[in-house]
């Protein structure tokens, strides 16, 4: 169970999404039951990974998983990686709303994160960016030797991935999370 302040946070990030998206066109998500839908599946994955103090969200886009993540785990330490201007201009803006002092976004490509600026991480999180194999060698470096990678993949993910069981995933409805040690890859 979240502190009440968690939901009322995700009200605000529903409404201020919908809102930026009639322009931006951030995300999919049109309505606020979608958008909610979006955060259950942002947070669903804390039900099974271990606890972490440190994230990179690659490819942060309108704010997931990232933004409700670092909502639920204000401990935590987010960098969101998202190149993108107005994406990444809205993920400002809902971060000094939100007063998000465990944020920080990086107008930047992953391929050009710096990694004296950026390492030893618990976990790196994307959503819908690109082919996981691809994702998993850009960016396995900023990882910590324990550290984890966790995917929210669709089902093009066998595709994407053939030689990486699915039994090895979580899966809820047409989600699948692949959740995995950096040593086991």
């Amino acid at each position: 169970m979240l502190p009440e302040v968690c939901y009322k946070h995700f009200t605000i990030f529903g409404d201020e999404l919908l809102k930026w998206n009639k322009i931006h066109n951030l995300t999919g998500a049109s309505s606020i039951e979608s958008v909610m839908e979006n955060i259950f599946d942002s947070l669903y994955p804390l039900r099974f990974i271990d606890d972490f103090t440190s994230c990179m969200d690659i490819g942060s886009g309108g704010g997931f998983p990232a933004i409700p993540l670092a909502i639920a785990k204000p401990q935590s330490h987010f960098i969101l990686i998202e190149p993108r201007n107005k994406r990444s201009c809205f993920l400002q803006n809902i971060i000094i709303q939100l007063e998000l002092n465990n944020v920080q976004v990086r107008p930047i490509r992953i391929q050009d994160v710096p990694i004296a600026e950026v390492n030893n991480l618990d976990l790196i999180t994307s959503r819908a960016l690109m082919d996981a194999k691809e994702l998993i060698s850009l960016s396995r470096k900023f990882l910590k030797s324990e550290g984890y990678f966790l995917l929210y993949k669709g089902t093009r993910f066998r595709q994407e991935t053939p030689s990486m069981s699915i039994e090895e995933c979580f899966t809820r409805e047409n989600r699948i999370y692949y959740y995995k040690h950096s040593r086991d890859l």
